[in-house]
């Protein structure tokens, strides 16, 4: 019985020390997340009017804004270089690519149609 009373005590102290631990974890996280806050930021002035370079209105602008987005597409569908995701070689070759292919589809015999 005495054992017994030793291991109940044991587990009291250790689940005591475990749980005031924890209390004292949360307390400084709270403590640590108020006092990181952001700083509470104005909101800015209202914008200024745009002002266009002199002899170019708004569909100028317009327009030359649609000519070079049209001018980048263009690009990306020519696949110049500048415009590549990834440089020559880096894409595993085509040996490589079927091989994947085969081992990730499910398996037919090729022989029986």
């Amino acid at each position: 019985m005495d054992s017994l009373q030793i291991g109940l005590q044991l587990t009291v102290a250790g689940m005591g020390i475990v749980f005031f631990l924890l209390a004292v974890m949360a307390v400084l996280i709270a403590f640590l997340s108020r006092w990181d806050r952001a700083p509470v930021e104005t909101p800015p002035a209202a914008a200024p009017a745009r002002a266009f370079p002199p002899g170019l209105d708004a569909d100028a602008l317009a327009a030359i804004t649609i000519a070079v987005r049209a001018h980048r597409i263009t690009l990306r569908q020519q696949a110049a270089p500048a415009m590549r995701k990834h440089q020559p070689g880096t894409l595993p070759s085509r040996w490589v690519g079927i091989g994947r292919t085969r081992q990730t589809s499910s398996w037919r015999s090729l022989r029986r149609g």
